[in-house]
Formats: C-alpha cells, sequence, structure tokens
C-alpha cells in the first residue's frame, strides 16, 4: 500500500497515537508511571479521556505499545546493520538494558501488569499508516512484519544455530524463556539490592548465553 492510499483518517488516527506514546516517553523521564495520570496526557495531547481510551483501554495499554514500538524500531535497526546470530541477541540486550535504565518504573510496571492479569496481555497493534510515520523514508516499510521481544529473541537465537554459533542441542523457546526468566529477575533484583540496571542484566544474561 503506498502512503496515499493510507486514508486521512487512519493518518490522523495515527499520528494521535504517536502524540500520546510522545508525552508519555518525556513523562517518564521525570516522573513514575504510577505517578502519570490519564488527565495529564490528554490535557497535553489536547484530547478527552474518551478518546485517550478509545485507543488504550486500561493506562498500563501503553506500556503494552511502547514495547511494541520500541521492539519494532530495535527489529528494522537490526536488518538495515545486517546484525545476525547472537550478535543480534546481545545487541538486543543492550538495547533492553537502555530501556530499563531509561524507563525504569514503565519497565517494573509492566512486569507487574502482566504479573497481576488474569489474562495473557496482547500488544496494542502498530498499524500501516503507524509505521509510516515512525519511518517515513524506509520503503516497504508498512509490509514489515512487527515482532514482540520474545519473538525477536526467538528469531536470532534460531538464526544463531543455523550459523552453528549454538551448538548445544536445545528447544529454541526454552533457550528464550531462560532469556526472558533471567531478564526480568535481573531487573527485580536490581530493583531490590538498589543496584545499576543495565549492569546486572547484561552480566546475567552473558553467563545464560555462554551455556547456550
Amino acid at each position: 500500500m503506498a502512503t496515499d492510499e493510507i486514508s486521512l483518517r487512519e493518518r490522523k488516527s495515527a499520528k494521535l497515537k504517536l502524540l500520546v506514546l510522545s508525552i508519555a516517553k518525556t513523562m517518564l523521564r521525570e516522573q513514575s508511571f504510577q505517578d502519570i495520570h490519564v488527565t495529564d496526557i490528554c490535557k497535553k495531547a489536547d484530547i478527552s479521556k474518551v478518546t485517550f481510551f478509545r485507543y488504550f483501554p486500561q493506562k498500563e495499554d501503553l506500556l503494552l505499545y511502547f514495547m511494541r514500538v520500541w521492539s519494532f524500531e530495535l527489529s528494522l535497526e537490526l536488518q538495515k546493520n545486517d546484525i545476525k546470530g547472537l550478535k543480534a541477541v546481545r545487541q538486543i540486550f543492550d538495547r533492553y538494558g537502555d530501556l530499563c535504565q531509561n524507563y525504569n518504573s514503565a519497565i517494573l510496571h509492566l512486569i507487574k501488569y502482566h504479573a497481576i492479569s488474569p489474562l495473557v496481555l496482547k500488544p496494542i497493534s502498530i498499524k500501516k499508516a503507524e509505521k509510516q510515520l515512525l519511518f517515513p523514508n524506509m520503503d516497504g516499510v508498512q509490509q514489515m512484519e512487527v515482532l514482540a521481544f520474545d519473538k525477536l529473541l526467538e528469531k536470532y537465537i534460531l538464526e544463531a544455530i543455523f550459523q552453528t554459533e549454538i551448538t548445544k542441542s536445545s528447544d529454541v523457546s526454552e533457550m528464550v524463556n531462560l532469556l526472558l526468566t533471567t531478564t526480568y529477575g535481573s531487573i527485580l533484583v536490581a530493583k531490590m539490592k538498589q543496584l545499576p540496571v543495565k549492569a546486572v542484566v547484561k552480566k546475567n544474561i552473558k553467563a545464560v548465553l555462554e551455556t547456550f
């Protein structure tokens, strides 16, 4: 689909959705997620609460969208720079460490949201118009796949196996689960012990990757 085939309504919706995300990210640099109120976001975005909840049924759904966009941007960065296999996995965690360092309260709240939700949470989708706005100069971006954090890991772990960087025979999903367990556990331990979260995640992930 070419850019001019996206309707005006779709473009306006995409701009608003990304504006709300941008405002929230700016606020998260200065405040914890629990201290940010939907009313404040709406005021800065010049929208009503009804409009906000039309896009994000719960305030926490904004975090799910945040992670979806982050994952998509990272995926395109890896493709653009032709980074593959274990190098890509390390890059993913390096970027994730930056994310935890810069938006620590958001990541901690997201873990809590997953923990207390009675259902498996589904991320807010990134539509074609949003992809186009995020990467206006990238050909074919609208058709590019959006992979979640765990699926990104799965993709590059599998690639590392094909490239024989990983020789240990094991199930890819089990490897990903171990990496995710280590990641979220590291974030909580860093919080409990008041340690630098990026350093803790990097050290523990490195130890896990060495076992593969």
